[in-house]
């Protein structure tokens, strides 16, 4: 398992206003001190708290994970080395862990691939977290502003085709840059998944405890949502095996 662990001192990615500093900084070195000292439930405890007052980054979330793993609390580990993973879809560090995580589950489903176009698409947004995207969007659209000069300025005809086509190119490809930024905010915020929490746990047909039984699934396990009601999911597994589960058996990601 790798084990790079991420000290978190970038007060804007964790979103910690400056009169909530000394405390967070005091919680955050004291979670990465036990965690290398090999003590994890302290870790637990102080990264769970940053969790429950709002902080939020990648890291947050992949240390937390990382310490839970440790301490053999395997479904929670997924859940938190997923939500690393929708916050920065390309943490090497945060798909191998979760790779390694999934390895210790009982349930061993295999998926019905999805098309090939949406595969790719996923692939394509998920390169660069929105942020980033949003980041190369403006660069296009200031190398537009130097093609639009340059067509306005420039003296020969060779020199106007030249900064159209810098226009032209840019306008686009910062168009398909707001498509792919767009995208993957919206993966990054919709909840479409969850993991299964308790050890093991009853799929039924219905949304009501009386229903016939379908199969069992055990904790770790990623499913989707397609819907719910009061007090129940309807889930769906890659395999195309669906039914319904009380909603406190899992956690969303």
């Amino acid at each position: 398992m790798k084990k790079a662990l991420f000290y978190l001192f970038s007060f804007l990615s964790l979103g910690i206003h400056a009169n909530e500093q000394d405390t967070s900084l005091e919680l955050i070195n004291k979670a990465n001190k036990a965690y290398e000292n090999g003590t994890f439930e302290v870790a637990v405890e102080s990264y769970s708290q940053l969790l429950a007052d709002g902080y939020v980054s990648k890291d947050l979330h992949f240390n937390y994970a990382n310490c839970l793993f440790k301490s053999n609390e395997l479904a929670l580990s997924i859940l938190h080395y997923e939500k690393a993973l929708k916050l920065d879809p390309s943490s090497e560090d945060a798909a191998y862990n979760l790779k390694l995580a999934n390895n210790k589950t009982v349930d061993k489903i295999e998926a019905i691939p999805d098309l090939f176009i949406y595969r790719w698409w996923r692939t394509i947004y998920n390169i660069f977290p929105a942020d980033d995207w949003a980041k190369i969007l403006i660069g296009f659209f200031i190398l537009g502003l130097v093609g639009l000069s340059i067509f306005k300025l420039a003296k020969t005809i060779k020199l106007k085709k030249f900064g159209f086509t810098v226009l032209s190119g840019s306008l686009i490809l910062a168009l398909i840059c707001w498509v792919l930024a767009a995208s993957q905010k919206n993966y990054a915020t919709t909840t479409t998944h969850a993991i299964i929490l308790d050890s093991t746990v009853d799929i039924l047909s219905a949304p009501s405890s009386g229903s016939s039984q379908l199969f069992v699934l055990h904790e770790g396990t990623k499913v989707k949502i397609k819907d719910q009601t009061e007090g129940w999911l309807e889930i769906s597994l890659p395999n195309g095996n669906q039914g319904w589960i009380v909603i406190k058996s899992v956690a969303k990601i």
